[in-house]
């Protein structure tokens, strides 16, 4: 539930055939008709964020599940995979969640960037609104972390996407039957593409 605050590659075009191919689209709705995106059922929407929180701790990225600010998460959507690479596994996820309080809302396209890893892109629109845009990333012995955040105020309330990939080299190889990891990345930036915040225009 504090989620926010911080909170945080987009397309691989190529291999979207893959990820819409292998079950139907659904819909979800969330924080009180807010936030509308669509998904394949072969992922499941979830509000547990505990242990998976991405966070800035002295401006670090972390995975430690510690709350971070007020705010509060609205949908994940995560999917284990086989990594590229071939070593350990990785999660492909994405992230959303908003905050009203003041002084997240203040600083909600810039406090992400004070991060020594964190670099600046583009604008982006999406859902009709134009979100800041930025990456973010940290890595240890074996394992790294990279997030490709959005924050926009809509409404009066700082909203933030969280694009999140997460590798384990250390860790057991991903079950048989996981994904590779581009089509499970690809199932990840196909609901962003089809996020909305707002009400229906």
């Amino acid at each position: 539930m504090s989620l926010l605050r911080y909170m945080m590659p987009l397309s691989l075009l190529a291999f979207l055939p893959f990820a819409n191919a292998t079950a139907a689209t659904k819909s979800f709705v969330g924080a009180g008709g807010m936030v509308r995106l669509s998904y394949p059922s072969i992922v499941m929407p979830t509000r547990n964020f505990a242990g998976r929180t991405l966070l800035n701790s002295g401006w670090r990225q972390m995975w430690d599940g510690t709350p971070v600010g007020r705010g509060v998460g609205i949908v994940r959507f995560w999917q284990v995979a086989k990594p590229t690479d071939g070593q350990g596994q990785v999660t492909e996820m994405l992230q959303v969640g908003f905050s009203r309080t003041a002084s997240v809302v203040a600083k909600c396209g810039t406090e992400g960037l004070v991060a020594g890893h964190a670099r600046r892109l583009p604008n982006r629109m999406l859902g009709g609104h134009r979100w800041t845009v930025y990456t973010n990333g940290d890595a240890g012995m074996s394992q790294q972390v990279n997030a490709t955040n959005f924050r926009s105020v809509i409404n009066g309330a700082c909203y933030a996407i969280d694009r999140i990939t997460y590798a384990v080299k250390a860790a057991a190889p991903a079950g048989r039957n996981a994904p590779p990891q581009a089509v499970a990345a690809a199932r990840m930036d196909a609901i962003l593409a089809t996020i909305k915040v707002g009400g229906r225009r």
